[in-house]
């Protein structure tokens, strides 16, 4: 920390343009001479002398998604030597690339542009857990992490590039307090413990969960849910928990699920597959489902061509066991993307729930077959009997008169 007497503090930052002015604190776009003695912006501060020591901690940390903090000055007015002010420095964030090279926030470029692609937004919220990565291994919590803290830095709609900003609500992470004495944060991307209990760093988490699904719906929090990926959905669910213990368990855990969905997988090779049922929804289940129903078409297909078997008698094999069970599976919304854990808890529940959808399939398929086709004189009564036969096995078949 610097300390600086009030002409000489005048004279080194030439105050450019004011921002805030309605609050007594000082917050200003302020032109310092460099090293080469050419003048540069910088973004000048006000803070108190708490949060002065939780800025002079980040002077020392350059990382490229999160503002650099330059310096943090102590000015004294001889006139008042009691009352010093502290004034942080940091970096001010313009979007290279842009229109005149100006400052635009993340909030600012959605409103002019709407929703981003889920690609963009997930390289995106990488970015915001590499910063807080190493923020958070300082021991700090950042608390208000929102689209308008999070300035563009490199504006391109292909690699966009972002930096966190606005550290004056940081804090230690310290569990041990019983509660945070001061409220910050921003309504719908504030974690809801905060008011309760200290600010960890499963709160900025959930930030970042609030801050993707904006990024991917253009809405602020509570307004609307992202609906699409399942994969990501996911994650924004997990992120956005309400009890912090199910939030993950720190951003590096989040940032490998987000690479995991940015990753070059077999269904973005052959982008050809998302036309047919299983592979369009990017989930596991579905996909190892319909993957096994397809391949089972060949030795079907090849069996009735070699043996020139009638066409009944191979759709008696392919609607019951092949057609049907991807309608129910696929078309009437039960998914199978479920995790190790919860195939481990209820194997035996999807075991026999797909015994049941494979009999009753079995059963309209062959009443569709032989009574709509073969035997369309039988009676109704025994049209019943032979379905329920087909479901629970009973020893005989009705005898049609």
């Amino acid at each position: 920390m610097r300390t600086l007497l009030k002409e000489e503090f005048q004279k080194e930052f030439l105050i450019y343009k004011k921002l805030n002015a309605s609050k007594p604190a000082l917050t200003c776009i302020a032109m310092v001479e460099g090293d080469n003695k050419i003048p540069f912006p910088v973004f000048l501060k006000e803070t108190d002398a708490k949060r002065a020591e939780i800025y002079d901690k980040l002077t020392g940390l350059w990382n490229p998604y999160i503002a650099d903090t330059y310096e943090v000055l102590k000015v004294t007015d001889p006139g008042n030597p009691d009352a010093p002010r502290y004034f942080s420095v940091t970096e001010y964030v313009t979007a290279t690339g842009s229109p005149n090279n100006e400052s635009i926030s993340l909030a600012e470029y959605i409103k002019r542009n709407g929703a981003v692609s889920e690609k963009m937004a997930l390289v995106l919220c990488i970015q915001l857990c590499t910063g807080l990565k190493e923020f958070h291994e300082k021991g700090f919590v950042h608390r208000d992490l929102k689209p308008d803290n999070l300035m563009i830095s490199h504006y391109d709609f292909d690699n966009m590039q972002i930096k966190i900003v606005d550290f004056g609500g940081a804090k230690w992470n310290n569990p041990d307090k019983h509660a945070d004495t001061t409220v910050v944060g921003t309504l719908g991307y504030q974690a809801p413990e905060s008011l309760a209990v200290p600010a960890t760093d499963q709160s900025d988490i959930y930030s970042i969960g609030c801050i993707l699904n904006y990024l991917l719906t253009g809405q602020e929090p509570g307004l609307i849910r992202y609906k699409g990926n399942h994969y990501i959905e996911n994650i924004i669910e997990i992120a956005t928990n309400n009890d912090p213990c199910d939030r993950y368990t720190n951003v590096t855990e989040m940032q490998k699920a987000l690479e995991h969905q940015t990753g070059k997988r077999f269904i973005d090779r052959v982008p050809i597959l998302r036309a047919f049922p299983g592979f369009r929804s990017d989930t596991l289940g579905n996909m190892l489902i319909g993957g096994i129903i397809y391949l089972s078409l060949i030795p079907l297909i090849a069996f009735t061509v070699q043996n020139y078997t009638p066409l009944s008698s191979f759709l008696e094999i392919y609607l019951p066991y092949i057609i049907v069970p991807q309608i129910v599976l696929f078309n009437m919304g039960i998914v199978l993307s479920v995790t190790s854990k919860a195939i481990l808890n209820s194997s035996i529940e999807i075991f026999g729930f797909s015994e049941i959808i494979f009999r009753i399939s079995h059963a309209l398929a062959s009443f569709f077959l032989e009574y709509c086709c073969i035997y369309p004189a039988k009676t109704c009564t025994g049209m019943i009997y032979n379905v329920l036969h087909h479901i629970i096995r009973l020893p005989c078949t009705y005898q049609c008169l």
